[in-house]
Formats: C-alpha cells, structure tokens, sequence
C-alpha cells in the first residue's frame, strides 16, 4: 500500500547538455534554468527545482541538476534528499564522463532507485544504436540501485515516451522505502536570497520535522535564533512542511548575510557542531587514486562543502574499493547526524574518491590502529541499542551530558530510555538525577580520584574537619552540576565511605587531630557552658583566645565539642551544651500540649534572653523538632 502522506523527491543526473533541463520541462512543466547565465549559455549551473503531480495524487519535488563536471558539487548539494534518481543519457551521445560520475556519486549516496530517460531520441534512427546505447548503460548501472532500473526512450522536443516515464518514475518511488527522517526539524540549507518586503529566505528540501509557522528554529553552526514568518511548499503559502517537501522559509531575526549555503536549519539545541566526524569510508572499486592516511580531501555533506583531513583508523592507504573506519578531522565546523551519507573528492584533479556513512557526528579524537577504538567504531556501526548507550555514557567520562544529549549524538530515540533503564537495573551505569547518567566504571573512577583527594586533604589539614564541597566538586568534575554532584555523594554516604556536614566533606572514618592535652578550650568551654544553663554568652566572649596563634586552638575546642555532641550550635552567636538543649526541648514540648508555644511564653519560661530563645526555636525548626502553628509553634511527632 503507498502511504500517501509521504513526500518524495525526484533528482536528475547526468552528463551536461544530454537534456535534462528540456525533460523535466516536458514532465512538470517548470522551467528551472531560472538564472539569466543560464539562459544566456543554455548551461545549467545551479541546482533548479520543480514539483511533478504523481498518478496517486502526491506532489514530488524535483531536483535539476547540473551536468558539468565543474558542477559536481551542485549536484551533490541536492542529491543526498533523493528517493528515486531520473538519469539521463543522450540517444546520440550514450554514456559520458559525467554519467559515469554521477553514478558513481548515486551509488555512494545509497540512492535506491532510478529510472534512465534515453532522452533525444528523436535524433537517432537506427534502432540498433539505441539498442547498442541501452546495452551500455544496462552494464553501467548494473548493482547501482536496489533493483535494475527501467530505461525509457523519450524525447522532449516531440514529446515521445514523457507518459511512459511518469509512470516508470510513479512505480520506482512507490517501490522505495521511506528515509527515516529523526525526531527534529533538519532543513540543509542550498538557497539563500532576499525577497523585497519579507527579507531573508532559505530554502533545501526537508530531512526531518516538520516544521510550522511561527517556530523558533537556530542555523547551524552559528546557533543563531530566527523565527518562522511564511513557508512555501511547491510554489504555494503553507502553515506546516514535512520531511520530504521542497522548502523555502521566511525567517525574521536573521540577515542573508549570515547565512550561507550548507548551513542548516534545525529545533533549538538538537544538533551540536564539530571538527571532527567518525565514519565507515569506501573507495569507488574504478578509482584510479589512492587515500592515505592524513590526505585532505573535499568532504560533501548534505548541502556542505569543507576541507577534511582522513585519519584512517587500520589502514595506512585505501586503493580502488577499500574499505576503512575514518575519522575526518574539518577545516570548519560541520553538523551531522547518524547515518548521514557523505562523499569525498579531490580538489585538483576534479575526481569522486568514495564516500560512506557518518557514525558519529562528536566524537572524540581517536588514536590510530588501536583494537578498543576499532571495537567503538563497530558499536557504533552495528551495536544493539543498548551497546550504543552504554558506548556514549562511558565515552564521554566528566562530561555529564543529559542522557537526551548523548542519545541524539547515537542517533537514538525513546526506545534508548528502556535500553538505559535496563543498564541502570543491571548496575552498568548509575542514575545521577535530572536525566544524568554515569557509566558504573566511570564512577569507581570518580571515587578513587575523590579518596585521594579526601586523603591528600586530611593528610596536610589534620585538624580541618573536612574540605569545602564546592571546592571537591572544581578539582573531581568541574563539569558536574551541582545536582549531580550531591546524587554522587548520596551515593558514597549510603555505603559509608563519606560523609557530609555544614558544606564540608571527608572520609566516613576521619577525625580532625585534636590534642586535648595541648588544647586546655576544651573542658573550660564544656564547662561554662554547662554552668551558663538557657543564658550562654556570645561565642566570642567565651574564653576569648589570649594571643593570636591560640585562636586556632580555640577554634578547634568548639568544633571538637560540637561533632562529639556536647555542644549544639544554635546559630552564628549562640551555643548551647547537649543537657541544656534536652532540657529546653522538654520544657517545649510541654508547653506545647497546651497550645502552640508563642516566643514570648517560651521567653519566659526558661527565662532567657530574647535571642536565646529565638535560637532555639529556629534550631528545634531547623532540625524537624517543631512546625510553626498560627503565631506559635508545636512539637512535631
């Protein structure tokens, strides 16, 4: 059954001047030499755009590209959208250099299908010519496509066989599988120019989305924002365009100027752009080059053209029909998802190397002929889906990306979360909070580096009872959000390796070095605060530290009473010995039976000061022993 909401796209291909301008005029209609060079030359130069009404109803998008060889990169710049290719060959000519090239290019874009027009016939009489001609390119396209495509003699000037090729073209695209398009809007971006009273318009043929009026899309690498004012599908004002369909947008909030051919539209934050690309490369099996590791090549991606240099992975070189893992390291950022196709040339001479398949669009720099980078390449390849999410989590140590971030690098959708659900029951990788994940072997990383430091720490400040956490956090993972910085604690606490208090952290087993014999503060603090009952002095004036190097010492006594429990810190002022806070707790618990204990009634009945008693209140609060209640408070049970 054809599914009549998709879209296809039809793309030419060919050597210059075999007529594919005048064909797909016969067939649409639409004259897409637009430019007056064109016209003045007859030459087609950039890529021209029609729409043919299908027999089913459905409007297909047609690509006409350039035939010359100086224009390759044109054609490439429309080709990787197509579902079905129009190759066109001359029934005088048969098959050029550019036939051939454009096959080659065809085959490594992994088109599907195709349909040959043997256009000009009207030129040639002798039916065994044509016969020798279909022969020749029987040979020609022979394992380019999925299936061996049909080759229709037609002639544009009498209008010979245009029916018949409708009809082969309607039949290859419903034998095509539909391009998987992804979750978010992706528009590569092959025309840019100003219209007078609407400004900046853009336009490519849409790989995924949709996308609908008023949307805030980003250009891509520049990530600069820009809003959807029209959309034109076909010639016509649309609210929504879908993956497929020939684009044009409108976009407020940008300039023309920049934006430039190959950049691309997409959702906000769904690509990230990179120097460098993993890929499965392939050399065409009749290239008479070679590709050497470190070689610079022109990589085309979608609409982009770039400078890349090849770092095979196992190979030194690739020869004619080799095959080899690469990463392309960019002379300018470029975005990309799984599963791109891409293809490479040369510069001088003007000549297609291969091509192949992005794997992952950021990935990190790998080292060349080592079998654990190999062993990435392949998952990333081949891997299940839970292989490929427990690839990017544990490839990215520190990095504390979201796990939505690091599934859109895997090209991977909702169905990761249950393969990451599954990992997490399994204890392969740990759940950090707010969709952050660390892969299990990266966190016995993290708690090794995180027991040295605490050692280090105690080791040069015996008598500190622990460092600063946010100081642990810079030196162990400065690129952890708080968020997941305090799940990983939580994580150390339970099974008592750490442990936490005021902002500060240390080893579960440690105690700060206090010398009680050398800190004479200790029994004398203990002492008057024991005797000091519900009205304790100011901290300050307690035993004040008579010369500055004891001030230290005395800051120890206090520190040393409050975690063995003898004193309990109220607030900045105040302290309070363990016997006396009890007995205020009981005296307000009492109160409290009888009504909820205002300020004043508990002033009063320990007979203290104002700000003792405010103390204590806020402290009884601070640690879940009362709850406010009308303009007092009660014990909580």
């Amino acid at each position: 059954m054809i599914d009549l909401s998709r879209h296809v796209v039809i793309g030419t291909a060919g050597h210059v001047d075999h007529g594919k301008t005048a064909l797909v005029l016969a067939l649409t209609g639409i004259d897409t030499d637009t430019l007056p060079e064109e016209k003045k030359r007859g030459l087609t130069i950039e890529n021209g755009y029609a729409f043919l009404t299908l027999p089913d109803g459905r409007i297909a998008s047609v690509i006409d590209a350039p035939g010359h060889e100086k224009f390759v990169r044109r054609m490439l710049a429309g080709s990787g959208s197509i579902d079905a290719a129009l190759l066109v060959v001359a029934a005088d000519d048969g098959p050029m250099p550019q036939t051939r090239e454009h096959l080659d290019i065809l085959k490594l874009l992994k088109i599907p299908s195709a349909v040959v027009a043997l256009s000009k016939c009207d030129l040639v009489s002798e039916k065994s010519w044509l016969e020798l001609v279909s022969e020749e390119i029987k040979a020609l396209t022979k394992g380019v496509f999925s299936n061996d495509p049909k080759i229709i003699e037609v002639s544009a000037k009498t209008g010979q066989g245009i029916e018949k090729l409708k009809e082969a073209l309607f039949d290859a695209l419903s034998k095509t599988p539909p391009k998987p398009s992804g979750q978010f809007f992706r528009l590569p971006l092959d025309r840019l120019f100003s219209k007078p009273g609407f400004g900046t318009v853009a336009a490519g043929t849409l790989l995924g989305g949709p996308v609908k009026l008023g949307d805030t899309v980003w250009i891509y690498p520049s990530q600069i924002p820009a809003r959807v004012r029209q959309i034109e599908v076909h010639n016509q004002i649309v609210d929504v365009a879908y993956p497929g369909q020939r684009t044009a947008l409108n976009l407020v909030g940008v300039k023309k100027q920049e934006l430039h051919r190959g950049d691309v539209l997409a959702s906000p934050s769904s690509l990230k752009p990179s120097f460098m690309l993993d890929a499965f490369l392939t050399i065409l099996p009749n290239s008479p080059f070679t590709v050497k590791s470190s070689n610079l090549v022109k990589l085309h991606l979608a609409a982009k053209e770039t400078t890349a240099k090849v770092v095979l992975m196992s190979r030194d070189e690739l020869s004619a029909g080799q095959s080899d893992y690469v990463q392309f390291r960019l002379k300018e950022p470029v975005t990309a998802r799984r599963g791109d196709r891409l293809v490479i040339r040369l510069a001088s001479p003007r000549a297609t190397l291969g091509g192949g398949e992005v794997l992952d669009p950021l990935p990190q720099k790998h080292r060349r002929h080592k079998l654990e980078v190999i062993n990435q390449y392949q998952t990333k390849e081949k891997g299940a889906i839970s292989e490929r999410v427990e690839l990017v989590l544990s490839e990215r140590p520190g990095s504390f990306a979201t796990l939505t971030q690091l599934l859109l690098r895997a090209d991977l959708g909702v169905e990761a979360r249950q393969a990451a659900q599954t990992l997490e029951e399994n204890g392969v990788i740990v759940n950090l909070g707010k969709d952050i994940f660390i892969h299990q072997n990266e966190l016995s990383k993290l708690t090794q580096k995180l027991v040295t430091l605490l050692e280090n720490f105690h080791l040069k400040s015996p008598r500190e009872p622990g460092a600063s956490s946010e100081e642990i956090r810079s030196r162990l993972a400065p690129a952890a959000p708080p968020s997941a910085m305090d799940e990983l604690c939580k994580i150390l606490e339970k099974i008592s390796l750490i442990k936490r208090s005021q902002g500060l952290i240390s080893l579960f087993d440690f105690k700060p070095e206090v010398d009680r014999e050398k800190n004479q503060y200790i029994d004398l603090i203990y002492k008057a605060y024991r005797d000091f009952g519900w009205s304790p002095a100011a901290a300050s004036a307690v035993h004040p530290a008579q010369e500055a190097a004891l001030t230290l010492v005395r800051k120890e006594a206090f520190d040393s009473l409050v975690r063995e429990g003898k004193l309990i810190r109220l607030d900045d002022i105040y302290y309070m010995s363990k016997e006396n806070y009890e007995l205020a707790l009981e005296v307000f618990k009492g109160l409290s039976l009888e009504a909820p204990v205002t300020l004043g009634a508990f002033r009063d009945a320990l007979n203290c000061s104002r700000k003792v008693a405010v103390a204590l209140l806020e402290s009884f609060e601070n640690r879940a022993l009362a709850v406010k209640s009308g303009a007092g408070r009660i014990a909580k049970t």
